[in-house]
């Protein structure tokens, strides 16, 4: 007979080795149902960590010791089900000699969040070599350890089971390790950290896993520990990135500890920018640190001082930082102090990106102060890192969706939303940016329907409310308009874009004076608001102020000379006062800017005709109407001026 060899190779995904067969299906959920973590269930590839691996140890513990799976259902659907909601069976009501320290190891390592298990099989061996010694382990109560040992070697376990810790915390048992020599031991883990160290900027993920590697050889390098923490963070793994923190933070009493608390704290507080967190989070870990010396002691104030929006007083704890964490904290100071300066934002969050770990939320971060500052291709740049990063990372895909909007890009900015709410269809931006892709695209019921979905998951989304008064606005419902625009400003009575959009609907309405009054609110709150100059001059431009028209203009060009807007409109000023040459030079600036705006091109057209040159004016008219929408509401206008375009050019060669 031949012999056969059993082998211990994984316990998430396995296949014959003889046959090549698959024993586990493929798909979202990767690995041996009856084996699997909650994350593997979920689906999250990405999330898996060496914590993984132990709920699946636990598992096969349990079973050895009960005669039973933890968790059992008639199809694989119902199996997931369980171990993503439900608890198996304490161990001693399905066998009582079963002690409570055994029980307490096996439900430590079946904990469902990853940051409440053992954070790899490397300490879960730990534990089993003190049993194997006689001393306590740390998961078990006192008194339990002799009836532990006692009762896994009954089950003919624990043998086995150090054989299975050991292969998947290093590849070796407890018996090999004390054979081998500590230097090779050690020669490996240096190796490991140096090879981690080299990708901790191109590919943190994989840094990570490497000093996972490297603390499954049994080291007690907590300086590796807090690198790998922030290797995770980076890349979006914040719950095992703080159970990492934690342990240091436990077990290191020295200025280790000290930095893991500060991360624990800088962590909680970032994710407090959010709005996901409260203060309460992050002040636990920061206040202890509020008296120390050094660049910890400055963060942490910092931080706290932020936490209560004292701006200035975190720049004052700022000020001899050179860290970059202190860079990161600079960042979000400038981007949440209402009267911070962007540009210095960015310029800080390139320092700490530059001096730290590419983290996913600090590209994203980035990308929203460049998008806000105007500069929507670094924007997307930075969304695009950010996902590479962390393709879970819902916030940026609908940030960069948002960015590709007022880009122009509105196929991208469509796909983008999608794949936000493939993930949670319950994303009120990401239904809102549909909506505005669809308003942009001249579907402005369909917005509207967006715009109702989004306030549906969210009533105080402001910004659904205002851009549906605009969709409303555009249907020729001025009344309605104003009235969501009177709900957003409810919300936030500083919202400029809101008092904006009420001017313009008052003008449309005939209200005049109430337009005017909103055009200088939205001003007083941002004296560079380029649209609201615009739409101030438009209300005086109706109001026969011709000149008062073209000084407004002149400011919203000053404050954005690539407004093609204001371009336009100015143009339409310059051509009412008689200014042809002057409108025709706005008209071709504009065409410059957009070659497919129906107004910029058609406006030149008709300051072309008025110039005398009617060739150039046909040429442009036909291109306008080609290019138009069929809504376009100056068609008809277009239209009048290339007949007149035509009869002046028929009269000019029958002159000739």
């Amino acid at each position: 007979m031949r012999a056969v060899s059993a082998f211990l190779a994984d316990f998430g995904l396995a296949k014959s080795v003889a046959t090549g067969s698959k024993l586990t299906r493929t798909g979202e959920a990767l690995g041996t149902p009856a084996y699997m973590s909650p994350e593997q269930a979920r689906g999250e590839v990405s999330s898996l960590t060496p914590a993984t691996d132990v709920w699946s140890l636990g598992c096969v513990l349990y079973e050895m010791l009960a005669g039973r799976r933890p968790f059992e259902g008639e199809t694989d659907a119902a199996l997931m089900g369980q171990v993503l909601l439900r608890k198996p069976p304490g161990l001693r009501a399905l066998r009582q000699d079963v002690p409570p320290g055994a029980e307490r190891l096996v439900r430590a390592a079946l904990a469902k969040r990853v940051a409440d298990r053992y954070p790899h099989a490397g300490t879960m061996r730990d534990d089993l070599d003190r049993a194997l010694r006689g001393e306590r382990p740390r998961a078990s109560p006192p008194g339990a350890r002799r009836r532990w040992v006692a009762a896994l070697g009954a089950a003919g376990g624990l043998a086995l089971l150090a054989a299975a810790v050991g292969a998947r915390g290093g590849g070796e048992g407890p018996g090999a390790l004390a054979a081998r020599p500590a230097s090779q031991g050690r020669g490996r883990v240096e190796a490991l950290a140096a090879q981690a160290a080299g990708l901790r900027s191109a590919d943190p993920r994989r840094a990570a896993a490497l000093l996972g590697e490297a603390l499954g050889l049994g080291t007690d390098r907590h300086d590796l520990r807090l690198e790998r923490g922030l290797l995770l963070w980076a890349v979006g793994e914040a719950e095992s990135a703080r159970g990492e923190w934690a342990r240091v933070a436990r077990e290191e009493p020295g200025a280790l500890a000290s930095r893991a608390r500060l991360f624990l704290g800088l962590e909680a507080f970032f994710r407090l920018e959010g709005g996901r967190l409260k203060a309460s989070e992050a002040r636990p870990y920061l206040e202890p640190l509020r008296e120390a010396s050094g660049e910890e002691g400055m963060v942490a104030r910092a931080a706290l001082h932020a936490m209560r929006g004292d701006w200035a007083g975190a720049r004052q704890a700022l000020r001899e930082a050179q860290g970059w964490e202190a860079a990161l904290l600079q960042a979000c100071v400038e981007s949440s102090d209402p009267v911070g300066d962007l540009a210095s934002a960015v310029s800080c969050y390139t320092a700490a990106l530059e001096r730290g770990i590419p983290f996913a939320w600090a590209h994203s971060n980035r990308g929203l102060a460049r998008q806000s500052s105007g500069n929507t291709a670094g924007a997307i740049a930075d969304f695009d890192a950010a996902l590479a990063l962390d393709p879970r990372l819902r916030e940026a895909r609908v940030m960069r969706g948002d960015a590709k909007w007022r880009s122009g890009d509105l196929p991208g900015a469509m796909a983008d939303f999608d794949a936000a709410l493939a993930s949670d269809p319950r994303l009120p931006n990401a239904l809102h940016g549909r909506g505005l892709v669809k308003r942009e695209s001249g579907d402005l019921r369909g917005a509207i329907a967006e715009f109702d979905a989004a306030l549906a998951l969210d009533p105080r989304h402001k910004d659904a409310l205002n851009n549906r008064g605009v969709a409303k606005q555009g249907l020729g419902d001025p009344a309605a308009a104003i009235a969501d625009y009177d709900a957003a400003l409810v919300i936030d009575p500083r919202c400029k874009e809101a008092l904006n959009n009420r001017g313009a609907a008052k003008k449309e309405a005939g209200d005049l004076a109430g337009s005017a009054a909103d055009f200088d609110a939205a001003l007083a709150l941002d004296p560079r608001y380029a649209e609201a100059f615009v739409n101030r001059a438009d209300a005086k431009l109706a109001a026969g102020n011709i000149p008062g028209a073209i000084a407004d203009y002149d400011a919203a060009l000053a404050v954005a000379p690539r407004n093609k807007g204001a371009l336009i409109h100015r143009g339409n000023a310059r051509a009412a006062s008689g200014d042809f040459a002057g409108a025709h030079r706005d008209f071709h600036d504009a065409v410059a800017l957009d070659p497919r705006s129906p107004d910029a091109v058609a406006g030149r057209g008709q300051a072309s005709l008025r110039l005398g040159d009617a060739a150039a004016a046909i040429a442009d008219l036909e291109h306008a109407l080609k290019i138009a929408l069929p809504g376009w509401q100056n068609r008809r206008i277009a239209e009048r001026t290339l007949a007149r375009a035509r009869e002046a050019l028929a009269a000019r060669g029958n002159s000739r």
